[in-house]
């Protein structure tokens, strides 16, 4: 075979089209593949786009399915585990739908990677810098959850033994590391081993409360009361605090974009939506509602933590790849943004140049040091995931998103019942985001403080 003909075979693979296609076919599709995308293929430098679906659909789990779901029992034990069940299935419902959305809006408008790209098409570059701030804000905040976590998980394993703040700034060099690999598709096995981990522990969890006779935090003689509730009546504080922690756990749906960029086919990217974010509803009702209904008022937060004893152990040490992953995208993808917003269209975007390096090993070293001061700044964990859910997944995972479909329908929102049916879901969307935007930072940070106040935490940058 030619050079010509291997080529050309190499382009028709590539493309998913069969063997017999023209070389029209090959170049129509080469367009469609390539133009106005941020990383291109065949470059002979770093292949970016190298996700297949699945691999794909496991790093779009492995994004939710971390520091979240360790808040959600606590959460059902706010609301009770009716309200909770219903949250979590309306929230996955919500936020699986305006992912779907994200990426319409990026097939529609070519070039757009991340959110505040897409913000740019609608608002300009003042709308641009205001989505990047809270993209960035909302990954550095939830590393910042991720080593604390990891950093209770490796003083739980030393007996108590160690400062929490080496603990931390072992969890920040390990994920600084790991976060450094340039592709996601060279973090795909990382991936898959940093799920496996920490869905072990947590089925480790499931498994060890329904063994133990009574929960670690619960009184070890006598009689003792679960307090298990259907329906729970909490104040508005303690309960949109709560319901924020169980949106949080979907909070990690605008990182969706900058994986699609890097996957081979963009198109699979629905079948990779439906199959991730259905196995992680699946999975956060399970879980929190057996935990839950086993512990009660005493689960722990992280729950990690509520069997106790030897069990806890097992599942904080079975866990720690996977906080470890967990912290190690969230850095990956915050550093990414910059590294792109830095470089696009610059021929040090793919090459291996020193200008290349310095950038990307810069964002992935500086994002990580940011989220250590914030892990230090505010050492306890239900509160930072509250943080997060308010401040900054309601407005990326809702607002922006809706107003995404806003502005792909412009002019035709009265063209059927449909449309108008839809445009009034965008706006109900962008006031009920608003509304935790608002309402939740108030309450949170007001937790915050009391919490601080009342002497029920320990203080910042301390052991």
């Amino acid at each position: 075979m030619s050079n010509h003909d291997s080529v050309a075979t190499d382009k028709i693979e590539q493309a998913g089209l069969e063997r017999n296609a023209t070389p029209e076919e090959i170049w129509k599709t080469e367009v469609m593949e390539d133009d106005g995308e941020v990383f291109k293929s065949n470059t002979g430098h770093a292949e970016y786009r190298a996700l297949g679906w699945i691999k794909a659909a496991i790093i779009l789990m492995k994004l939710c399915f971390a520091t979240g779901v360790l808040a959600i029992p606590s959460a059902l034990h706010v609301v009770g585990y009716g309200p909770g069940v219903i949250l979590l299935v309306c929230w996955g419902a919500l936020t699986t739908y305006y992912a779907y959305i994200m990426y319409l809006f990026r097939m529609k408008y070519r070039g757009v990677h991340n959110i505040a790209d897409a913000a740019a098409v609608m608002g300009g570059p003042v709308a641009r810098e205001v989505a990047g701030g809270l993209f960035l804000l909302t990954w550095i905040l939830a590393t910042g959850s991720g080593f604390i976590g990891l950093a209770q998980g490796l003083k739980i394993l030393a007996n108590g033994k160690g400062c929490s703040i080496v603990w931390t700034v072992v969890a920040a060099v390990c994920t600084a590391l790991a976060a450094s690999i340039q592709t996601l598709g060279r973090l795909a096995i990382l991936t898959w081993i940093g799920f496996a981990s920490i869905f072990t522990a947590v089925f480790i969890v499931v498994v060890g409360v329904t063994q133990v006779d009574r929960p670690a935090a619960a009184p070890q003689t006598g009689p003792f009361d679960l307090g298990v509730t259907s329906v729970g009546y909490p104040g508005f504080v303690a309960g949109l605090t709560a319901a924020i922690n169980l949106f949080a756990g979907y909070g990690s749906t605008p990182t969706f974009m900058p994986v699609i960029a890097e996957m081979k086919k963009p198109k699979a990217f629905p079948k990779t939506l439906l199959t991730s974010q259905g196995a992680l509803s699946a999975c956060y009702i399970a879980f929190g509602l057996t935990v839950y209904i086993y512990c009660g008022q005493y689960v722990a937060s992280p729950s990690l933590a509520s069997a106790g004893g030897t069990l806890e152990k097992i599942a904080y040490g079975v866990s720690i790849p996977g906080f470890i992953m967990t912290s190690t995208l969230w850095v990956h993808l915050a550093a990414k943004f910059l590294f792109v917003k830095l470089l696009r269209d610059s021929e040090h975007l793919q090459s291996n140049s020193i200008i290349h390096w310095v950038t990307w090993l810069g964002s992935t070293i500086g994002i990580t040091i940011l989220s250590f001061l914030i892990a230090q700044a505010i050492p306890f964990f239900s509160y930072l995931i509250g943080l997060i859910g308010s401040l900054c997944c309601a407005p990326t995972c809702l607002i922006i998103p809706a107003l995404m479909g806003l502005y792909m329908d412009r002019g035709n929102h009265r063209s059927s019942k449909i449309k108008m049916a839809i445009c009034a879901l965008h706006f109900f969307t962008i006031a009920l985001g608003s509304f935790i935007t608002v309402a939740g930072t108030y309450t949170t940070v007001q937790s915050i403080i009391n919490a601080y106040n009342s002497g029920s935490v320990g203080r910042a940058f301390t052991c």
